[in-house]
């Protein structure tokens, strides 16, 4: 799971004395999603800056990527730029 700060709430006890589905998020790659799944710390992951650089997500997750990078400086800037320009799963096999 990649970290961009540290956090001192207890996710773990939270999923403890939660009595529904626990859906986490923050920094999650395929394998650490994976992980937490069969790991039984999450019953879903939700993908947030991965999902945003790239649009087809589950398919990539299905197919062990690769996945483009996302770009935060374009994240919530008012305009289609960071939305809509990742190259989707075909285009980028290809070009990579």
């Amino acid at each position: 799971m990649v970290e961009d700060r540290a956090s001192e709430f207890d996710f773990q006890r939270l999923r403890q004395i939660f009595n529904g589905a626990y859906i986490a998020n923050g920094g999650y790659d395929r394998d650490s999603a994976v992980a937490a799944i069969a790991g039984e710390r999450a019953d879903f992951i939700a993908f947030g800056r991965l999902f945003i650089a790239n649009p087809d997500l589950p398919e990539r997750l299905r197919r062990n990527g690769p996945f483009n990078v996302p770009r935060p400086a374009s994240f919530y800037a008012g305009g289609a730029q960071g939305y809509d320009d990742y190259p989707a799963l075909d285009t980028a096999s290809a070009a990579a």
